[in-house]
């Protein structure tokens, strides 16, 4: 099953039903990767029995599985036998640099918030979590902060090349999450101070992630309610907001750039990551599916315009302000202090 975006008139009927059984795909994948069946089958070719027995499950069940995994092209089969294609042994398999199964448990956990969009949207209030998701929230936690790990990981050199890293020496990560940005961009320059705020439970995953790295030395995590505690720290050159302001309302918004331009040196450059939205039409279907996410999952939340991030920044004082896209959807708006503020 293939999907193009926007759909095409001449082809529209078959994909507009693909569309409606998007959610099946959706489903075998998430399956796949929760029963472990690419990590089984990459470490040798297996027939359904052997498999199902290892996974201890309905061997019927599992082979009509399979099939429709052969039929995605995530698997190939063979004198009975099956094994993991080169695509799902690339991104499916735990361990691997291209791994992408953090990503996938994380869009599972989602699809909890998604039941019942019709409703959300009559009534423009997100679903509330039942009480069995609630009591797992540490380990939903700890699948999200890997997922967001592995999504920063993909793009950090892109946004370090973008933004010309070697330039800066101190830099603010306005809630850092896993610290994977932060820490990419000091192992990429060695005169690159950081320093990473957030709450406490995301930083004990920073921490861990720093520790190992090569830059741990120049590299400090400070316990931070953005909105409600000082900024530790001034003088930053370089301001970091990556994926955080779609959880807050404008206001919010407001605030948190206020105190993060306050503690931007006079020279400095404040950059903004998130899924932000254009024109309607304009083909930003990851950001604009982004935003239905903060609408089902969220009190208040949602994603931004690149004009309206841009029109904050500028009401701060910022010069130039410039709007960078990246990778699946994302994209950078910064804007640099101007020279008249030094003191």
């Amino acid at each position: 099953m293939t999907q193009s975006y926007p759909i095409n008139e001449k082809n529209g009927k078959e994909e507009i039903i693909n569309l409606a059984l998007g959610y099946q795909v959706s489903q075998v994948l998430f399956a796949a990767v929760h029963l472990g069946i690419f990590n089984l089958l990459d470490r040798g070719e297996m027939d359904s029995t052997s498999l199902a027995n290892a996974l201890q499950s309905d061997r019927n069940s599992v082979r009509r599985l399979l099939n429709v995994l052969l039929d995605l092209g995530l698997l190939e089969y063979r004198d009975h036998n099956y094994r993991t294609a080169p695509v799902a042994s690339r991104y499916l398999v735990k361990g691997k640099s291209g791994y992408v199964g953090n990503i996938v448990q994380h869009s599972s956990n989602l699809w909890h918030f998604w039941d019942g969009l019709e409703q959300q949207v009559k009534t423009g209030c997100a679903r509330e979590p039942e009480q069995e998701y609630l009591n797992t929230f540490p380990l939903r936690l700890k699948e999200y902060l890997a997922a967001m790990h592995d999504s920063a990981a993909s793009k950090s050199d892109s946004i370090a090349d973008a933004l010309s890293i070697g330039d800066f020496r101190n830099m603010l990560d306005i809630g850092c999450g896993p610290g994977t940005y932060a820490i990419a961009f000091a192992e990429c320059n060695p005169n690159l101070t950081a320093t990473l705020i957030d709450l406490e439970p995301n930083l004990v995953y920073a921490r861990e992630n720093s520790s190992n790295s090569s830059a741990r030395e120049r590299i400090r995590t400070c316990t931070c309610q953005v909105l409600e505690d000082k900024i530790p720290g001034s003088g930053y050159d370089l301001v970091f907001i990556s994926n955080l302001i779609h959880i807050y309302s404008e206001e919010e918004v407001r605030q948190i750039f206020a105190k993060a331009w306050d503690v931007l040196a006079p020279l400095g450059t404040m950059v903004v990551h998130d899924y932000l939205l254009s024109d309607p039409g304009q083909g930003r279907l990851r950001a604009s599916l982004f935003d239905l996410t903060m609408l089902v999952g969220t009190p208040r939340g949602r994603c931004y315009g690149i004009d309206e991030v841009s029109a904050m920044l500028m009401t701060l004082g910022a010069g130039t302000i410039r709007e960078i896209s990246i990778d699946r959807g994302s994209s950078l708006v910064v804007g640099e202090k101007r020279c008249s503020e030094k003191k």
